[in-house]
């Protein structure tokens, strides 16, 4: 009977061992799976911030070409307009230019036509006192 109840106890004490061993083994598993679990966790948020990193860059990249190219475009705009105001006040230096010069013709005209007046006045002038010198001379 004692060699029985030592076997037993024996079994009993295999059988204690091998559950601790088995719960040893199972939170062995656990604490691997929640290290694994931690791992690829940390290893996603790495990701998830690699990834919004390089989308920032993107937007940060899109927003300068989109700065770049409204600056382009405001300088197109400011070129266009300086060049259009250099267009009218060319126009309008032009046109008075030419007010200047029909000004200057209409004075020409006008001095040339006084001339030719007044040349006009001292023919007939001379023309008369020949036609009363020739009429006192045949009196």
């Amino acid at each position: 009977r004692q060699h029985e109840e030592a076997e037993t106890e024996k079994r009993f004490q295999e059988a204690e061992e091998m559950e601790k061993k088995r719960l040893e083994e199972e939170k062995r598993q656990q604490e691997e799976a929640v290290a694994e679990t931690k791992r690829e966790d940390a290893e996603e948020a790495e990701k998830q911030f690699m990834e919004e990193e390089k989308q920032q860059g993107e937007e940060a990249e899109a927003e300068k070409k989109r700065q770049e190219t409204e600056e382009t475009e405001k300088l197109r705009l400011e070129k266009e307009t300086q060049h259009q105001e250099e267009a009218v006040e060319e126009t309008q230096r032009q046109e008075a230019e030419k007010a200047e010069k029909q000004r200057l013709e209409k004075k020409k005209r006008q001095h040339e036509e006084a001339e030719t007046e007044k040349r006009f006045q001292e023919a007939e002038e001379m023309e008369k006192k020949r036609l009363e010198e020739e009429k006192r001379q045949q009196e």
